[in-house]
C-alpha cells in the first residue's frame, strides 16, 4: 500500500476529502480508503471530525459533502483553499493600512492572509475577534494587538456571543477589513453563522471606510444571513475582474474596486 496520503497531517487529508466530495458529492469510506490510499479507520476518523465541523453529513458507509446555506467549511482548511488568490488580495489590502490606524481585521481566512504585508508598519493597533488572527498578529512588532473576546467558535477560530459583541461596541476604527461567505446581486453580503454575522455589522458600523476581501468564489453565492448592504462597502479588494453587471453595481454604490 503506498503511505504517502496515510502519512500525511489530519488537516491535509480532510482536505483531500473535501476536494473529492465537492466533485462526487457523496462518497463510501471504501472508496476514499482506495483513492487515498489509506486504511478505512483512518477514513472514519477523518469523516467524524468533518461531520463535528458540519462540512458533510455521515451516512452509512461514508459521507456527503454539506452545501446548505449554513454550511461551514472549517478554518484549517478554508486557509489553503484559493490560497494563492487570497495572498494576491492580502498583499493588495495590506496597502491600505498606514502607520498609527486603528483597524479591524475579522475571523477569516482571508484577511489573515494580509498579516505578513504588515511588516515595516508603525503605531497600528489592530483589533479583532480571531483567534488565529491574533497568534499571526503577535508576531508584528511596533503595533499593539486586541482581540476582543467572547465564546470561542472551533470551527472558524472566532470568538463571538454577547461578551464579543458588547467589547466590540466600545471600539471604533479608521478601517475594518473582512469577508464574508456569499456575495450576491439581489442578496447582498451574507454569512453562514448569525454570530459572526452580527460581529461584522458592528464592525462595519463602527468604522469610518470598510474593506471587503473577496475572492472570486464568493460572487454570486447566497448564505444563511445577511452581514450588509452594499451601500454599507467603501472598497472591494478581489482577484478576478467582475463582470459588467458587478461593476455596474459598484459603480452605483461607489464602491472602489481593486483587483
Amino acid at each position: 500500500m503506498n503511505n504517502f496520503e496515510q502519512d500525511l497531517l489530519p488537516s491535509h487529508r480532510q482536505k483531500r476529502i473535501l476536494e473529492i466530495l465537492r466533485e462526487k458529492k457523496a462518497v463510501s469510506v471504501a472508496y476514499l480508503s482506495r483513492t487515498m490510499y489509506i486504511n478505512e479507520a483512518t477514513v472514519r476518523r477523518d469523516l467524524n471530525a468533518l461531520s463535528k465541523s458540519g462540512a458533510v453529513t455521515r451516512t452509512y458507509g461514508g459521507a456527503v459533502l454539506n452545501e446548505g446555506l449554513d454550511s461551514e467549511i472549517p478554518f484549517f482548511i478554508r486557509e489553503t483553499s484559493n490560497a494563492e488568490a487570497k495572498r494576491q488580495i492580502g498583499e493588495t489590502a495590506a496597502d491600505f493600512v498606514r502607520d498609527g490606524d486603528t483597524v479591524f481585521l475579522d475571523s477569516s481566512s482571508t484577511t489573515a492572509f494580509m498579516i505578513p504585508y504588515f511588516k515595516g508598519k508603525k503605531n497600528v493597533k489592530f483589533v479583532t475577534n480571531g483567534a488565529k488572527t491574533t497568534l499571526l498578529l503577535s508576531k508584528t512588532s511596533d503595533c499593539e494587538i486586541y482581540c476582543i473576546g467572547g465564546k470561542l467558535r472551533e470551527n472558524s477560530l472566532s470568538f463571538i456571543g454577547e461578551t464579543a459583541a458588547e467589547a466590540l461596541q466600545n471600539y471604533h476604527f479608521d478601517a475594518s477589513f473582512f469577508s464574508c461567505r456569499g456575495i450576491d446581486l439581489t442578496g447582498g453580503l451574507t454569512d453562514s453563522n448569525i454570530s459572526e454575522a452580527k460581529i461584522r455589522k458592528i464592525m462595519i458600523r463602527n468604522s469610518k471606510k470598510n474593506y471587503l476581501l473577496a475572492d472570486g468564489s464568493k460572487f454570486g453565492t447566497v448564505s444563511f444571513y445577511t452581514v450588509c448592504d452594499f451601500a454599507d462597502i467603501d472598497c472591494l479588494i478581489t482577484d478576478i475582474v467582475p463582470e459588467q453587471k458587478w461593476l455596474e453595481l459598484f459603480r452605483k454604490n461607489e464602491i472602489a474596486l481593486y483587483h
